[in-house]
This record gives C-alpha cells, structure tokens and sequence, in this order.
C-alpha cells in the first residue's frame, strides 16, 4: 500500500495549514522505524515497490517555513520531498486573489530558497500561476494559466517541471486533460490511499492536518490509523456535500 502525504506550512502556529515542526519529524521518524520507504513522487508511480509500504511526501504553495523548518529535517533525514510552487507569488505571501480571508497570510520562498531546496534534493512541482481553480476558469485562461507557470518555474530554476497540484483540489475531466498537456502528474485533495490503476493526472493524497500530535507518532499504515482518515475522509465529503 502507497500513500501521498500533503503539507502546506510546516509551524507551531494552529491553523488548519499548518503542521508542527516536532511533529513532522516524529512522523518521518516513525515511517522509518516502519521500514516505510519515502520516495519521489515519480518512483511511487511508475516503479515496482521494493517495500509494503511507500510513501511520497508534497508540500503545497511554496512557503518560507517548507525552506526553513521542513529541510533541515528532510536533508538530516535525506529524505526526498516535493514543493509545489505558485509561479507568480514567488518571493511574496499567499494572499493572492482566490484566498480566503481566513487564511493565515504566510511568506512565500524566494527564487534563492527554492534553488536551495533544489540543491538539497527537494524537487519543485507547479500550483498554478496564481492559484486560480481551474475548474472556475475558461479553457483559454486555463491553458495560459498552467502554460505560464510551467515556463516561468523553468525559466528560473532551470529543471523540467513535470508535476502539479490542483489549486484547492478543484478538477474535472477537462482541467486534468488541460495538465496532461503540461506536466506527467496532477494531485488532488480527495483523501485516501493509493489504489491500483490510478490516473495520474487525478492523484489522491492524505492531508496531514489529520495527523498531528499523537497521530504522528503512530503507525501510518496500522489498520486503526487507515479506518481514523476513512471515517475523516468521509466526514469532509459530507460536510462539502453539503456546503453544495
């Protein structure tokens, strides 16, 4: 079994996007102590496993505390990761025009602090130009939008973009054909494990708001842990449900 895992900032702050320091590194420290193999993204996808379990680790938006809490333990670990990067907000905060106003305002990495997450073995995925939902766009504005921000992480990182994350997790069967034209790899926010035969370009991942604290130092793949983020998973499609 194969899991995704997804992060955004890596913080003591509280906020639903945050993720404890101390807690990231207990629950690297217990995947290893579970003979779980962290790899790419890339290697979960198209290699055979060599362990029961793998799982790839994915860091959404491109903040500041991914560069200055997350690699140091990553790098002391030598672990591999992937940030997903808004093209257009590099070096600034999140507070493009698409977030909520109950969002923590958080600092975006700068060109130098990517180009050293590069060096230090962390790839750079794309999260659109401007974290526009794609499924709120046009198919003009959505091929712009994707287009733009591929060759804008590649003009200034100089490495081959090949992975996104929908912004929000919105996608459709035409924003996923959109950024099959772009990038091998889309990511959503549908929470489960990996299955066999995933479509690449509609991957699910496990959002580790659920397993802070306590939960981080349990076993990922324990049957009481796999049934905790069902019954979440479940829970979050019901309240979405009903916010429809």
């Amino acid at each position: 079994m194969d899991a995704i895992l997804t992060f955004h900032a890596i913080d003591a702050s509280g906020s639903v996007l945050s993720y404890p320091p101390a807690d990231l590194e207990a629950l690297l420290e217990r995947l290893l102590a579970d003979r779980v193999a962290v790899v790419p993204l890339e290697t979960l996808l198209e290699s055979a496993a060599t362990a029961a379990h793998r799982v790839a680790l994915t860091f959404d938006d491109g903040l500041v505390s991914v560069h200055e809490q997350a690699l140091p333990i990553l790098a002391r670990l030598r672990l591999p990761a992937l940030v997903y990067v808004v093209s257009d907000w590099v070096g600034r905060t999140n507070r493009w025009p698409s977030q909520p106003a109950s969002a923590p305002e958080s600092r975006l990495m700068d060109w130098d602090a990517l180009r050293a997450m590069l060096a230090a073995g962390v790839a750079v995925g794309a999260h659109g130009a401007s974290h526009a939902p794609l499924t709120g766009l046009g198919d003009d504005e959505r091929d712009a939008e994707l287009r733009r921000c591929r060759d804008v992480l590649e003009k200034n990182l100089q490495v081959p973009i090949r992975h996104f994350a929908y912004p929000y997790g919105a996608h459709s069967p035409t924003a996923a054909a959109a950024v099959g034209r772009y990038f091998r790899t889309g990511v959503t926010t549908r929470m489960r494990f990996l299955g066999t035969g995933e479509d690449p370009l509609r991957l699910p991942r496990l959002d580790t708001y659920y397993l802070r604290g306590a939960r981080a130092r349990e076993s990922l793949f324990a049957g009481r842990t796999r049934l905790y983020l069902g019954l979440r998973a479940g829970l979050r499609r019901l309240r979405r449900a009903g916010a429809d």
